[in-house]
This record gives C-alpha cells, structure tokens and sequence, in this order.
C-alpha cells in the first residue's frame, strides 16, 4: 500500500498533504493477496511444513512464538523486514533445536536463491512496465494490464497441474499429533522407581518381625 500510495502522490494524483492510502488501495491490496493466498497458499504451506523439515506441533508453535514477536520488535523499533524470512528463518530454527529432526538444506538454498534473485526481478519489470507506459501513454497502462492477467493466468494453470490442496498439503498432519501422545500407562520414572525401592528396603520381612 505505501508503495502504490508513493507512486500516487509523485505521478500527482494524490495530495502529499494527505499521505493516507485511499480506500481503493487498500481494497485493492487485501483482494491481491487473498488470491495470492488462495492460488499458492497451500503449496507455501507444504513447503514450510514438511518441505525445510518436519513440522511437528511443539515446532510449530515455537516458530510461530517466534515469528509474532520478531515482527513485532522491528515493527516497535522502526524496522522494515520481510515476514516471509522470518517465518522461514523460524521454522528452520525449530527443525534444528528438535532432536532426530533434518534440514533439507537444499530447499532452504533454493529458497534463498528465490529471495536474492526477486529484488532484480521485480526491478526489472517494473523498469518494463514503466517504460511501456511513457512510450505509449494510455495504450502502455492496459498493455501492462493485459501482460499482468495473462502472467497470472498461465502461472494459475500451470498450478493446476501438480494441484496442492487441503487433502495432500500435510497428509501427515493427523500421525504428527503422535509427538505430543501420553501413553495412557506410561513407565515409571526414575525417581519413582527410586522412591519404590526405598520404600521396599525400609518394609520389614517376616524373618525380621520374628
């Protein structure tokens, strides 16, 4: 929103004097990334859940702890970062502080490529984008637009073929609840048998009462 709103006001259809993003802005935003969420959501969430490593609850939930307050603190403190990185940064992090769990570096190296490799990328669109529009004018914006659906469109299709969805993203979700499972009868603890036998030694035998 900020940066549609920056463009706004140095293109000089919006006031500085008003620097608060329209209605429209912050419309159009919020439907951008809920088909976003919709199209690619569920594989975004199987490659953060089994994809780095093994998600299991216990790691889920000290990677979103961990993520919440990261975010906050830079968001206290004035700091621009990207909630993506942290999230990942996290669920990484939780996969090596749990015993007998894996990092798939691999994934992580390739995700990390995708990060290095968007700042260029989307530069250089909107460099493209830019440039359509100064050549020609009003034509340039709906060529722009047209490109923009058709990209989405082929991206969309393309992700229909190998489909990610509710039933195949985390088919393992149900056995992983297996990590918090109590034993309805659990084996004695240390100090319990230690107490047990304590107290054996202190019972007196029948040869002793005699």
């Amino acid at each position: 929103m900020g940066v549609i709103t920056l463009a706004l006001i140095a293109a000089g259809w919006q006031s500085a004097e008003h620097a608060e993003p329209q209605l429209w802005v912050i419309v159009a935003c919020a439907v951008t990334i809920a088909l976003g969420t919709y199209m690619g959501g569920w594989r975004i969430i199987r490659t953060l859940g089994k994809g780095l490593t093994d998600v299991k609850p216990a790691q889920g939930f000290s990677a979103e702890a961990s993520t919440a307050s990261t975010i906050l603190a830079s968001s206290a403190l004035g700091f621009a970062l990207s909630t993506t990185q942290v999230a990942s940064g996290s669920v990484i992090g939780s996969g090596l502080g749990r015993r007998g769990s894996t990092v798939r570096w691999r994934t992580a190296g390739r995700i990390a490529i995708g990060w290095l490799l968007t700042l260029p990328a989307s530069g250089a669109v909107g460099a493209l984008a830019a440039l359509l529009v100064v050549w020609f004018g009003a034509v340039g914006i709906i060529v722009d637009a047209v490109l923009a659906v058709a990209i989405v469109l082929v991206l969309f299709l393309r992700s229909r073929r190998d489909e990610v969805h509710a039933g195949n993203a985390m088919s393992e979700v149900a056995d992983s609840g297996l990590a918090v499972d109590v034993p309805s009868d659990p084996p004695p603890t240390r100090r319990q048998r230690r107490e047990k036998a304590a107290a054996a030694a202190h019972t007196p035998t029948r040869e002793e009462d005699r």
